[in-house]
């Protein structure tokens, strides 16, 4: 895939409106799940900061270590 596909795929790509809830990550960062702020959201009971924001009460473990593996498999 071109930079351009990734960039239209969130990688590397900066929040437009995450406020607190960005944790100053990009949205995927390849290879490095703590710099990205999907798994950060996903990891996070904050309501200001959790993602998905509506609808859950406890942190998937299983669907955050799924995301974060996939996260580092990414190039």
């Amino acid at each position: 895939s071109t930079i351009h596909d990734k960039f239209e795929l969130d990688i590397m790509k900066a929040p437009v409106a995450a406020g607190s809830g960005s944790g100053q990550c990009l949205i995927i960062v390849p290879g490095d799940p703590k710099a990205s702020i999907m798994a950060h959201r996903m990891n996070s009971k904050d309501p200001a900061v959790m993602m998905p924001d509506l609808g859950r009460k406890m942190i998937h473990e299983e669907g955050v270590d799924l995301i974060r593996s996939w996260i580092t498999r990414l190039e």
